[in-house]
């Protein structure tokens, strides 16, 4: 078997400890174990693959005095594949465990238990933990802060983090699962009444070597056949292991030492508690830290926290281990601290000095000579471009500009001449470059999908390099009471895309009087074809600005899989954890040198370009070249994004403090979770995870890309590439070489890694291989009389009647339509002649490599090839979201208001607003991961308004009375939850619309007549129902629309503090809420869900006229307002009668900038 993930090898000396005290101890221990019989916790430091012991946990850790904690990760480096070994690397260089990741601990069942039942009673865990709001006196276990003594709130099974997979047919071909809701868990029976251990290989449908029970318990809840497995899945507890999983509901503080404590409530059915697995209730080397959690159950006025264990000190302690916390945020605030020239750090701010440069406009050609520019001089169209070389004029463009948004965005129509006409609030605009710090790797141009940040974050040293970062930028036009230099709100663009996503919002923006600017993330930009790039020199020749196109077509992006052709964003999201993490962490470097060089627009910083043709340089940001700075300077900054977006912008608020307003559209937080349920990660995330996978299909499943007849079987192989997957075809084998019924085997030769699987009826098969690239592969079929011909399919041990059949050694096949690749050296003849090959043997081929038919058959692409629902993938995944912690979202929501920050000089600053607006049933960033981040901004209460008075150290997450009665006795939280929001999946048909549903169109001639509302019966909750009927879809409600938002400068330390801190939301109620009664005067803390499509979707861009109700320029509105007011007003709450006039944009100061 392979080794596993992450091997936290640790070797440890038992020191000689002092005396405990007179309770019943031991010499080293601080409590000795009671004696009894009960489920013992599983301590097993020599078990292998992995070490089988409580994660996280200091005992998996070394000192290191280089280490900010004092301590590392302890990994293994030995690995099966480079891939594994080159991860392992990342997670040990992590300096202390995850702030949101699970915690797990695994139980040895007592004699004579039932083996099919957990070993804990699960309905006492359910009875203690679920549906009591986050109220701990009678919890089981707890996790203690061991500074103030107190426990962290904790989720079970509440359904804080849904597992329900958005769609489940997105995982492969043949997948033994697809009919499953769940990614990580089993939900199928494959051997009723069978004990764990007993094993029938006929029995084996995943091919994992395990006769799989469902990972389900009965629940005390409505539900239906549909979805009872989904309803009845445990998350908190793996059965096939009996490991109890916790997640913090918040992330725990960074840098920071806890103790898990599981008290002797923790039972099994006989009432027995669980033991520890020593002589003491703990691991002797952690009796130090340990210690601590008898100070914090020792005092009896923390009942409001423990109950009846307050006051006992280790009295009912069962077992306890401890673990520190790595640094999360800190890294990117001392990397902000270098740019602005402070720190360890500082030398950035010297080596990096802000100064842009800006693509040349005017002109009718885009490579300028003599003659070219003498052209334009005479040319009558160049006089007013050649006045102002450097910006494009909209009023001039906007009669060619529908062509460029229909080829470039796809809008048409009524959309488009809404776009346009928000378009003539833009002055400008400008593109340009400027010069950035690149931690990702040594080469920008050459990404290394492995690249991660390699910095010593106490002396500063490590691998800096630099890339040059592209930029657009929108300058609205001045008004009465709105002139240049303008606000600016960076903005953030989704995955694959670029900063020309400014142009569908830009207008919106200006109407408000902000300027828009937009970069191009790390390996992003926009990726023009030649006729696009025609197109926009026709376009743009009638304007005189042809050099613009240049610009147009600059950026970030590189060619990735070697076609000769830039791909946009190919590896931000992978399965490369670390690198997928610093995208992140680099993006939001750039967004910090982009408000630094904003700010270097002051009006005394000189540009070294001319920017009004009078051949002297003018001052920086002034491209309009009239002698004031077109943006920047003193003016206030904001930023935005959606999706990945969304998620930078959500990290970026909170690090920079430039910032005084953010919003996010479809972010999300707990990054573990998008991976495991979006839409969009199975291929770029999990299939390296998960693959490369071996199959087989019919022929005529692929009739366009197959050499195999119809009636042949196509072996592949399937690999990612970039953000799809590709199969290669290996070879063709008639029925009777791969029967019904045969086994394969598939080998790696070279690391002698075997996986094997069941052929069934039409010649399907399908395994996983962990490979590097270029491992020699053999596949083997073997048949046994009809019977399964491996004694496992665990180990693929063949059986002694076993029948070696067809055998795959080579490529058998070439590819069909050979792919196009950008070196021209790299060719198939060119393969087949360095083989020594016959001419016109056929190739196989996968990016820029050749595999002629006839050499060994190898492993294109690495991959870890894990089993989807093993608990090999879910310890992965758990571990994964530790080392993604300091790029999460979620790590930083708490920055925001809830936890002190310093600027670059020391100064507090104050409390800033952030929004999240997520988008419901989003398929892509899930609702609930928005949620996740707005409960750790403390924008989403989660316990009910008695705690902030019986635990005030709890009142930030508590909810206020008048809006809990509101609700119906309910906090926020459960409503979501209770309404399947939080879980926003539409296809199980859960809520439905009323009887007046229709679809959300008006009629029109120039609408046309609305189309039939198929969405009615699987619509979603619309929780904040800002639409309050006008879109005609009757959706289904809550009790009262949520619309959640809070002041972000009060913090809540009991029921008075509660309430004037939600005053924004509890005077602007859209029950009885009058416009006016909350004055927009401090920064807001908001989570709000946009209903654009009853079923779902992601995102939302552009207004559309024909909507009855349109969502999207209702939202755009409260956005913009929200953050030109500099977090201050949401429209809905200070008019939570008159809100309305956004969809239309009829309200008084939409009006005004008319």
């Amino acid at each position: 078997m392979r080794a596993s993930i992450l091997a936290l090898v640790t070797m440890l000396s038992v020191a000689t400890l002092a005396p405990g005290c007179a309770m019943d101890t031991i010499p080293d221990g601080l409590r000795k174990t009671p004696a009894g019989d009960g489920p013992k916790v599983v301590f097993d430091l020599t078990k292998r693959p992995l070490p089988d012991i409580p994660i996280p946990n200091d005992t998996a850790t070394f000192a290191d005095p280089t280490s900010r904690t004092g301590r590392r990760i302890n990994v293994s480096l030995v690995a099966p594949t480079t891939f594994e070994s080159l991860s392992r690397r990342g997670f040990g260089s992590l300096e202390g465990w995850g702030t949101f990741a699970p915690i797990s601990v695994s139980f040895e069942k007592p004699p004579g238990i039932d083996a099919r039942l957990p070993a804990i009673d699960l309905d006492d865990v359910v009875a203690r933990t679920v549906g009591d709001d986050f109220d701990p006196t009678n919890d089981p276990f707890y996790v203690i802060d061991l500074e103030t003594g107190l426990p962290v709130p904790i989720e079970t099974g509440n359904g804080l983090f849904p597992a329900t997979i958005v769609n489940p047919d997105l995982y492969w071909p043949n997948d033994p699962h697809r009919s499953e809701s769940a990614l990580l868990f089993e939900t199928r029976e494959e051997g009723a009444g069978l004990l764990p251990g007993q094993y029938d290989p006929a029995l084996d449908t995943d091919f994992d070597g395990i006769v799989d029970h469902p990972n389900t318990w009965p629940q005390k809840r409505t539900t239906t056949d549909k979805t009872r497995t989904i309803d009845e899945l445990l998350t908190f507890y793996e059965r096939e292991t009996d490991t109890l999983i916790l997640r913090p509901v918040v992330p725990l503080r960074e840098k920071h030492e806890y103790a898990v404590v599981l008290t002797d409530r923790l039972r099994d059915t006989q009432k027995r508690p669980v033991r520890s697995p020593f002589e003491a209730v703990h691991h002797v080397a952690q009796r130090g830290s340990v210690a601590k959690v008898g100070a914090a159950l020792g005092d009896p006025q923390r009942a409001n926290y423990y109950g009846d264990l307050a006051g006992t000190g280790f009295e009912h302690v069962a077992f306890a281990w401890t673990f520190t916390t790595g640094p999360q945020t800190e890294d990117l605030r001392l990397l902000r601290d270098g740019l602005h020239g402070r720190g360890p750090f500082a030398y950035l701010a010297n080596d990096f000095p802000v100064k842009a440069r800006a693509f040349e406009a005017a002109g009718l050609a885009r490579e300028q000579t003599d003659e070219t520019r003498d052209l334009a001089r005479k040319s009558p169209s160049c006089q007013g471009a050649l006045k102002r070389p450097y910006i494009a004029k909209l009023d001039a463009l906007l009669p060619q500009f529908r062509q460029f948004i229909d080829e470039f965005f796809g809008l048409s129509g009524p959309e488009a001449d809404l776009l346009l006409e928000s378009l003539k609030e833009v002055d400008h605009f400008v593109l340009g470059t400027f010069e950035s710090p690149y931690f990702l790797g040594e080469d920008p141009a050459r990404e290394d999908p492995d690249g991660r940040f390699e910095l010593d974050y106490t002396t500063g040293k490590g691998r800096v390099r630099r890339d040059t970062v592209h930029f657009w930028l929108s300058v609205p036009k001045a008004k009465p009471g709105r002139a240049q230099p303008f606000p600016v709100t960076t903005w953030s663009h989704g995955t694959t895309l670029n900063g020309a996503e400014i142009l569908l919002r830009a207008g919106s923006f200006a109407k408000q009087g902000l300027a828009m600017i937009g970069i191009d993330m790390p390996g992003h930009g926009l990726v023009l074809t030649p006729g696009q790039e025609q197109l926009a020199e026709a376009i743009f020749r009638e304007q005189c600005i042809v050099p613009w196109v240049n610009g147009v077509a600059s950026g970030r992006a590189h060619d990735l899989d070697e076609d000769g052709t830039r791909d946009s964003g190919g590896y931000i999201w992978s399965a490369h954890i670390f690198h997928s993490r610093d995208n992140i962490r680099q993006s939001v470097v750039d967004l910090v040198q982009t408000t630094r060089l904003l700010r270097s627009f002051d009006g005394k910083n000189l540009s070294d370009q001319d920017f009004d043709g009078d051949g002297r340089p003018n001052l920086a940001g002034d491209f309009d070249g009239d002698g004031t700075p077109d943006v920047g300077g003193s003016a206030p900054l904001t930023t935005a994004g959606n999706s990945f977006g969304g998620i930078l912008a959500m990290v970026h608020g909170a690090v920079d403090h430039e910032i005084s307003a953010t919003a996010s559209i479809s972010g999300g937080g707990g990054l573990v979770d998008v991976a495991t349920r979006s839409t969009l990660t199975p291929d770029p995330v999990l299939q390296q995870v998960l693959g490369p996978i071996v199959l087989a299909l019919p022929g005529k499943d692929r009739k366009d890309d197959t050499s195999c007849s119809e009636a042949e079987r196509s072996v592949r192989i399937l690999v990612n590439d970039l953000i799809t997957t590709r199969e290669l075809e290996i070879a063709c084998l008639s029925e009777a070489e791969l029967p019904e019924k045969s086994t394969v085997v598939v080998t790696n030769v070279s690391t002698k890694e075997v996986r094997c699987a069941r052929v069934d009826g039409a010649g399907r098969f399908r395994t996983p291989l962990p490979t590097n690239v270029g491992d020699r592969l053999d596949i083997q079929v073997y048949t046994a009389g009809g019977a399964d011909a491996v004694t496992s399919y665990g180990t693929c041990a063949l059986r002694p009647d076993a029948i070696p059949g067809r055998r795959i050694t080579t490529w058998e096949k070439p590819r069909k339509k050979p792919r196009q690749v950008g070196d021209e050296s790299k060719t198939c003849e060119a393969a087949v002649a360095r083989a020594e090959l016959p001419e016109g043997t056929g190739c196989q081929q996968f990016r820029g490599t050749f595999f002629p038919v006839g050499t060994d058959l190898v492993a294109p692409q690495e991959g870890l090839g894990l089993r989807r629902g093993s608990k090999e993938a879910r310890r992965l995944l758990a571990l994964t979201q530790a080392a993604l912690d300091p790029g999460d979202p979620v790590s930083y929501a708490p920055l925001y208001a809830r936890v002190p920050r310093l600027d670059p000089t020391g100064a507090r600053i104050p409390p800033r607003g952030v929004a999240e607006m997520n988008t419901v049933g989003d398929p892509l960033v899930p609702a609930a991961t928005g949620y996740a981040f707005a409960r750790a901004s403390g924008a989403l209460p989660f316990m009910t308004p008695e705690a902030a008075d019986l635990r005030p150290e709890y009142a930030e997450y508590a909810t206020p009375r008048t809006l809990y009665a509101e609700l119906g006795n309910k906090t926020p939280d459960t409503v979501l939850r209770e309404a399947w929001v939080m879980e926003g999946v539409s296809r199980l048909g859960r809520t439905k619309a009323g009887p007046t549903c229709t679809t959300n169109r008006k009629t029109s001639a120039l609408c046309g007549a609305p189309t039939k509302a198929s969405q009615c019966a699987r619509a979603l909750v619309d929780a904040d129902w800002l639409s309050e009927g006008r879109d005609l879809q009757d959706a289904p409600r809550t009790l009262s629309p949520l619309r959640l938002a809070r002041d972000a400068t009060r913090l809540a330390t009991d029921t008075p503090s509660l309430g004037a801190a939600w005053a924004p939301r509890l005077l602007g109620s859209p029950a009885t809420g009058t416009d006016g009664a909350y004055t927009a005067s401090t920064p807001l803390l908001s989570v709000m869900t946009i209903y654009g499509d009853p079923t779902g979707y992601h995102v939302w861009t552009n207004g559309d006229p024909c909507r009855a109700f349109d969502h999207a320029t209702h939202a755009t509105g409260m956005l913009v307002r929200y953050l030109a007011t500099g977090a201050r007003d949401l429209y809905p709450l200070s008019h939570p009668k008159t809100h309305g006039c956004l969809a239309d944009e009829s309200c008084d100061f939409l009006r005004a900038t008319k």
